[in-house]
Formats: C-alpha cells, structure tokens, sequence
C-alpha cells in the first residue's frame, strides 16, 4: 500500500463497522486486491455516522440490509458488527442523481487557473484533482469516478474528525455534493467547512465571479450569510437586466450579463426568487434616485446651511422672493452636479489594484466599456455612477459642469418609459448654475437676513452642538462655500448608502451592479435564512391572502409556465408603473406640509374623521376636545410616529417622528435631529409662519397638524 493511499486509509482499533467502497469495477473489491484500501476496507465507528440522523446511514445499519452484506462480503473479522457498502451506485436512478448533483460547474473546474490573476490562497487550489492510475489529460471532467470515491473517504474523515484535505475546488465541490445527497450538509462539521473554504483569504472572490455557484454552496449547506451575499449579486445583476430586457421584449436566455460575466444555471425555483427580488430592488433604486435629485431633496434638510434658508420666515413678498429664488438655486446647483456625473463617458468603475484580463476570462477588457453603453436610467444600477459621486465631490464650480445640450431638460424626458417614479418629474429641470448666480443669491439672503433697526430681534433656530460649528448652525448668515462643504458631504453620504454592502465583511470589488438590498428583496428568501419563503408560494402574492377565499391566489414557485417566472409575476412594464403611483404620492404629500396649531379651525369646520395608521383623529369644535381611538396600548403614542399616504385634503399626521436618518453610518455626521415643525416642511409652506406644538389648559400637550399641500 502506498504512502498516498495510507494517508487515505482510515483504521480505527475500536471501531465496529467496515466500510467498502468499490472501484469501478463488477466485482467485489478484495476478490481482485486483498492488500488494496479499498479491498481492506475503511475501519469506522457506527455511533459516529448514526449520530448524524441521516436517513441514509441509517437505511445503512437496518438488519435486511446487513444481512445482504455480509452474505456479499462473507463473515466479518473479529470485533467488527457491521459492514456497509458505500460504493457509488452503477445503474438505475440512483445512479443518474448522483452523476448530476456530483457533476462540478464549469466555475469551479476552472477557478484554479485564476490562481495568478487573483492571487488565490494555496491551500484552496494546490492540490490535484488526478488519482493514481489516471493521466492528466487535459480539462477536468464534469464528473469523476476517483473523484467521487475520493469524496466519500473526506465525508468518514469529518464524521471520525479528522480533517480532510480539500485543496482543490473539484474536491470542495464533491465533499459538499456527497454531503447534500447523504443528508448532513448542514450539520457544522459540513457547512463551516465548506464557507470556511469560500471565505478564505482572496478566495472569496468566487462569490463575485460564479455567484449561482456559490448560491448553491449556501442554500445546500443553509449558510444564511453567504447565500445572501450571493444573492445580492444576482439580484443587483437582475435589476439591470431588466432594465435592458425593456428594450428587447421577449423571453431571453441565461446567458451572460449586461457586463459580460458568463452565468451558470439556477432552479427554477431560484430564479423565480431572484426575478422577483431584482424587479423589487429596481424599484428601490429608481425611488431612491427620485428622492436624490427630485422636486424635494430631502436629504438636503440635513445640512444647517440649508435649513438658514429653509427655516427664514419673510415679511413681505420681496423676502420670500428672495428666499424662493436662494433655495431653488441650491437646489439646481446641487442637482447639475449629480446629473454631470451621469453624463461623461467613462470606464466602468474597478480598483486600481485589479485589471482586466486579455485571455478572455471575466472581467475581460470589454468590461470597461460597458458603463458608456449604458442609457442615463441603467447607469442608476451600478457602483460606477454612485461611486463617481463620492470620488469627484462637490465643489463651487460643479453647477456648471453639465453639457449645454441637456440645458432645459426635465429628468422626465431625459429617463424616458424606464423611470418609473423619474417620469413623473416634469418639474425637475436641469440648468447650470454659475458660482456667480449663487454668490448673488446669498448676498441678497444675507441682507435680509440682518435685523432691522426698528423691527423684531431675529431667531434663528441652533440645533447643532457647539463642535460642529463647521457646517455653521449657529452662524446668522449664509455662507455659500459652507453650503458646499455640507452638501458635498451628505451626497456622499447618500451615496456610499448606494455602493456599501449589506454586510460590512463582504467587500465587493468586482461587481459593478448595486448590491444594497432591503428587506423587500431579502424576504424572497427561505425562512432559515432571514425570509419569508415558507415554501407556500405566498411570499409572491403581491398582498396577504384571506383564510376566507381559500388561501393564496398567486402561484408559488413550484407553478412555471416554461420560464423560471411564474405567469402571474408582473412584467416590467408593470413594475414600473406599479412604482410611478407609489413614489409620486409620497412626493407630494409626505413631505410638503404645513405645520398648523390643532386648533385651527378648519379641521373643526371639515366635520371628517381621519384615520391615521392605528390612530383615529376626530375633529370637534373645541381643539381640547380631540378625540384618538387607538388599536394599541395608549402609551404607544410618545413612541411611535404616525404617518399616511391617504389621498385626502385632510391627512393628519401625528408626531413624535423619529426616523433614523442613512447619515448615521457616516463618521462624525452632522446632528441631524431638527424640531418636527422644521424637519420636514415642503417647498410651499417653508416661507410661511407656522405655531409648534402648543399646550392646552389642562396641561396637556396638543400635537401638531399638517395639512397636506399640493
């Protein structure tokens, strides 16, 4: 016996069970080879392999098929009770489910030639993946007889624990497959192997570069962090792909992706879960650049320059002109400087440590070229946009950096049918803004800003700490290049909230497609990984199905209609404009309110009750009089922000509001808690006087009203 092959051996003094894995041959082993490993036999323990609860090994130990064994075999030695065969099935179905689930995908039969250009660890590649007796001939098949036997003796060393030595991807592949079909591969010995393996050092690139792979490893062995890594490639992948697809109606074929990386094959099944979850997150991002760069700017409140302006109450018409015209020119200033940088032509978006590769292996020199094929609304799905945001920054002279030929433009027409919720922003016009218009601006602010002799002493509202007098908060004027710095700032801040992963320990270089998913997204996953796929189907039911009407009426992903897609999964055309609604209503009423005293009369005057999530307000003709019918415990109320997207002249929303604001991850990040009376307040009621929360007269605390304006 060979030093190789005695390293293979497995021989246990007190073990009771003989374990026989046959060559592929016809005839039993030791007949042909007495002295051979595998003619001896594997000398296991039983209580190892039954502790697994493997219905497999069990079906191993039953007395009939003992029986059968040892009739084959003859009597065993001494001290040994039972005897299994192992060897791989040689005909029937048995044979045919092995064969597929132990054939290796192309990714991992080749992963070890990118051993140079990735820089790979050792002691995932080095080994190799030829037996003795057979001749390297060139490409690893898909399926291997030694291979296979090979990786039944690395399952009996995990179970005896003993470490097995999977130096190669073929080898990973295998341990993993064999686990799966013997029904272990989720216990820890298995799966902490296996993403030990795929998160080693440079390795983890894998997940980058054959994503479907990996995805497979994970949902096999129920390794929730890296099948949602994985995941979140496909689906940010998908996204885009979609987008792309709108021009070319029709079904299309898995093949590559926008930029190029060659996909493997999925299950329908998975990818029904990622179509969906890609149409959803395709959403997430068109909302989320209409919240960027829309008729709002949300983000922009978070800036203490901004809200100088925003928070100035005029006296007279010329001040709210003057008010009008500085906040629009932040606001388009800003705006010109996030759509220049849709515009250059430029290569897609890699690490300087990482080239392309001319052999023809992905990412190969065309992948460079694929962001400047891009239209404005797909640019929106990659990292190199948003990661151009953060590189170039915001300077005073940005304003001007957008092409003169989109000069006038509505974003509407500039995104066209892919918007989405972006065709609704006719009003949102794209015009340079010189540094000149802005100085201009903020010299007629600042004038008005200054008190005047015989009129009321000036309040300016100082919620930030006396550190952060960087960004100005407590300076009573407006500073142009404060504004810049604060805003250059929190752009960057929104879009690193873009580009990051969900899981600070993946770091995606590679992947240029975004891949920030939500909860939405990740609900389309199994249970035991954080979703919501029970395995029903009725995670893709658009709403939740009534007991009343016989359950769920939407097809799970078991129903297919000759693509992965079930045939009531909406389309893309669907999808957006199911989004179109949604993103516009929010638009326009939650956010431009006018903060009132509840003791207006006009909410007395309506006579309506409105209803508000949990919260029933009834007005009455004496403000002291409101009455709340809530559904939960009355001291719900200090915690818990209530707010609607009800299309009614009357919405009310109810505070306190706290939200986390996406600044929070950001170091050092600017305070930006701001009064409810201020935080949120829209472009038409930002130059009017409004009350706060006021008392009543049994000492009680009356809640703001915001009635919403349109």
């Amino acid at each position: 016996m060979s030093s190789s092959q005695l390293k293979e051996f497995l021989f246990f003094e007190d073990a009771d069970t003989l374990a026989f894995i046959d060559p592929p041959s016809y005839r039993p082993t030791w007949s042909l080879n007495p002295n051979s490993a595998q003619g001896i036999g594997h000398r296991v323990h039983s209580q190892k392999l039954l502790a697994t609860g493997s219905p497999f090994f069990q079906k191993l130990f039953e007395p009939r098929t003992q029986q059968r064994n040892i009739k084959r075999r003859g009597a065993p030695p001494e001290g040994i009770k039972y005897i299994i065969d192992l060897t791989p099935p040689l005909s029937d179905e048995d044979a045919v489910l092995y064969l597929t689930e132990l054939s290796c995908p192309q990714g991992m039969r080749t992963w070890a030639n990118s051993f140079s250009r990735w820089n790979l660890p050792l002691t995932c590649i080095s080994g190799s993946d030829s037996f003795a007796g057979e001749e390297d001939l060139g490409p690893l098949p898909e399926y291997s007889p030694s291979r296979h036997r090979a990786g039944i003796v690395h399952i009996l060393q995990v179970l005896e624990d003993i470490s097995p030595q999977l130096d190669t991807p073929c080898k990973l592949w295998t341990f993993f497959a064999l686990a799966k079909l013997y029904e272990i591969a989720t216990m820890p010995q298995i799966n902490v192997r296996v993403a030990t393996w795929v998160y080693e050092s440079t390795n983890a690139r894998l997940i980058e570069l054959h994503p479907e792979t990996t995805y497979q490893l994970a949902k096999g062995t129920q390794c929730d962090h890296l099948l949602a890594d994985s995941f979140s490639i496909l689906v940010g992948e998908e996204a885009l792909l979609l987008l792309r697809s709108s021009d070319f109606p029709g079904p299309r074929k898995r093949q590559a992706t926008v930029h190029g990386r060659p996909q493997d094959q999925l299950d329908d099944d998975d990818l029904q879960r990622v179509q969906y979850a890609g149409e959803s997150f395709l959403s997430y991002i068109l909302e989320r650049f209409a919240d960027f760069i829309g008729i709002e700017m949300r983000w922009l409140n978070d800036s203490s320059m901004y809200q100088t302006a925003l928070n100035f109450v005029p006296l007279n018409p010329d001040e709210e002109e003057v008010v009008s015209e500085l906040i629009s020119s932040l606001k388009d200033f800003v705006r010109a400087t996030i759509w220049a940088a849709l515009c250059p032509v430029r290569a897609t978006w890699l690490p300087n440590k990482l080239k392309h590769d001319n052999t023809g292996t992905y990412p190969t020199n065309d992948f460079y070229h694929v962001y400047d094929s891009l239209d404005f609304v797909e640019r929106l799905t990659t990292r190199t946009f948003w990661q151009q945001l953060i590189d170039r920054g915001l300077g005073e002279d940005d304003g001007e950096l957008v092409p003169e030929s989109y000069w006038g433009c509505s974003v509407a027409d500039l995104c066209g049918y892919k918007g989405g919720p972006l065709r609704n922003q006719h009003e949102v016009i794209i015009r340079a803004v010189t540094r000149k218009e802005l100085n201009r601006r903020a010299a007629r602010f600042n004038e008005v800003l200054r008190p005047l002799d015989n009129g009321p002493p000036m309040e300016l509202v100082q919620d930030r700490d006396e550190d952060k007098k960087f960004f100005g908060g407590a300076e009573p004027y407006f500073s142009v290049y404060a504004f810049v710095q604060e805003a250059d700032y929190y752009m960057q801040a929104y879009a690193r909230h873009m580009v990051n992963s969900n899981r600070p320990e993946m770091q995606y270089e590679l992947t240029d497609t975004l891949t920030c998913l939500t909860d939405k997204e990740f609900k389309y996953l199994p249970l035991w990984a954080g979703g919501c796929d029970d395995g029903t189907g009725g995670v893709y039911a658009e709403q939740p199905p009534l007991a009343e009407t016989g359950g769920f009426s939407a097809p799970g992903p078991a129903i297919h209609t000759g693509s992965g897609l079930s045939s009531y999964a909406p389309s893309t055309y669907s999808f957006v404009e199911s989004t179109i609604h949604g993103a516009s209503h929010r638009a326009t009423e939650g956010f431009a309110s006018e903060v009132m005293s509840i003791d207006s009369g006009d909410m007395s005057d309506a006579g309506e009750s409105v209803a508000v999530g949990s919260v029933s307000v009834r007005p009455t003709d004496n403000a002291d009089d409101l009455d709340f019918t809530l559904d939960s415990c009355a001291e719900d109320i200090d915690d818990v922000s209530f707010d609607t997207d009800s299309d009614s002249g009357d919405t009310v929303i109810v505070g306190n509001e706290t939200e986390s604001s996406e600044w929070d991850m950001v170091p050092n990040a600017p305070d930006s808690s701001l009064p409810i009376r201020e935080k949120r307040r829209g472009e038409n009621s930002e130059l009017r006087n409004h009350q706060g929360v006021k008392s009543g007269n049994d000492g009680t605390q009356e809640l703001p009203i915001r009635r919403k304006n349109f």
